[in-house]
């Protein structure tokens, strides 16, 4: 079944966040009137044909041409009727794609095999070549970035243990690397980093330190981060253990002790670390913000950002999983996306809207005032 199942179990990560040490309760900001859709980046991915017209997940990574690669993950392809429904395809959906963005263009990328269209990257065990060849182990994508001019994302491996729609279970994380600017994939690499929990390395990654790429993941509902040396990360992680940097996988720790979402994102901001997350009651959808002068401890001035919701407000639907997009920062404003998927698989076929990105645009000073 389509997102439902993955954003239930994962998703609905609950997050009342709580104060990290001794900060002050969030402010009670909800929707601030700064705080806007940006139509002009949610009717750019609104699209009816021609490769993706719906999907979630929604990083993006500037290439070093100037273009950008959009990762999504479940992936609708096909054509949206004029009334806006979409009809049921034979596979329903692929479980990831990309897009590349240049200017005002955008080429969706995935793959067709033996005439089926298929996800852009399959993992090596999975039968390939029929309707159901993703069904039994597939990848869903975390976040990139660029290394030694080629570009590398994650990939969070699952695979159907049981029957029905909460059969599915986690089985690794991986990192794909493509050569740029072709984009063609050379590798997949697999990490075996355990934890005293399990936890899904690569939901988010800050490259912005001269010595060193920060990997989050999230465990048990909670931020954890490595790091690798700078412009190697296939070589050993480090792990945060709430004091130290270890190399023990086992010893690492929360990086906060406040809950967070599956995907999330840590990015520099003049010269503050900002971590982005939505939290607080999963239907509420609350988007909240702390900063730091490190990428991995220190978080304080935490806020209530924004009500994620749909621009449509109808039963069933839902809003989760923000992602900052800072490489189309205007006028100081941050980009940051968030998906919209619904609890009745129907609506999906029904109204594409229904599974489509949302766009805002949030002052930079309204995150790091204190």
């Amino acid at each position: 079944m389509i997102n439902l199942s993955k954003f239930i179990a994962i998703t609905i990560l609950g997050f009342l966040i709580t104060s990290c040490g001794n900060t002050p309760n969030p402010q009670e900001t909800g929707t601030s009137d700064s705080i806007y859709v940006d139509y002009k980046f949610t009717d750019f991915f609104a699209r009816d044909c021609c490769g993706v017209t719906g999907a979630d997940g929604f990083y993006s990574v500037p290439l070093p041409d100037g273009r950008t690669v959009w990762i999504f993950g479940d992936s609708f392809l096909g054509t949206v009727n004029p009334d806006g429904s979409r009809e049921k395809r034979s596979p329903v959906f692929i479980r990831n794609a990309f897009a590349v963005q240049d200017g005002d263009s955008l080429r969706s990328l995935y793959q067709i095999i033996d005439g089926w269209e298929s996800s852009l990257l399959i993992p090596p065990e999975a039968i390939k070549g029929n309707e159901f060849s993703e069904d039994s182990l597939w990848y869903w994508p975390g976040d990139g970035f660029v290394e030694n001019g080629k570009l590398k994302v994650f990939m969070t491996a699952f695979y159907q243990a049981d029957t029905g729609n909460w059969g599915f279970r986690w089985t690794g994380a991986n990192l794909a690397t493509f050569s740029l600017p072709s984009l063609k994939l050379e590798k997949i690499d697999h990490f075996n980093y355990p934890g005293e929990v399990e936890i899904h390395w690569g939901h988010a990654v800050c490259d912005d330190d001269p010595d060193y790429t920060y990997i989050y993941g999230a465990g048990d509902k909670f931020p954890y981060v490595a790091r690798a040396p700078k412009g190697n990360i296939l070589l050993p992680w480090e792990f945060y253990t709430g004091e130290e940097w270890v190399e023990v996988s086992q010893l690492a720790k929360p990086m906060t002790d406040f809950k967070s979402s599956e995907q999330f994102s840590i990015i520099k901001l003049k010269d503050k670390y900002v971590l982005l997350t939505q939290s607080g009651d999963f239907l509420e959808s609350s988007l909240y913000s702390v900063t730091s002068d490190l990428p991995y401890t220190g978080w304080k001035n935490k806020k209530e950002l924004y009500k994620l919701k749909p621009l449509k407000v109808a039963k069933d639907l839902f809003a989760y999983n923000p992602v900052a997009h800072p490489e189309f920062t205007e006028q100081d404003e941050l980009l940051v996306s968030y998906c919209v998927n619904s609890f009745n698989l129907e609506d999906l076929f029904q109204d594409a809207s229904k599974y489509r990105p949302v766009f805002i645009r949030i002052p930079i000073d309204k995150i790091l005032e204190e």
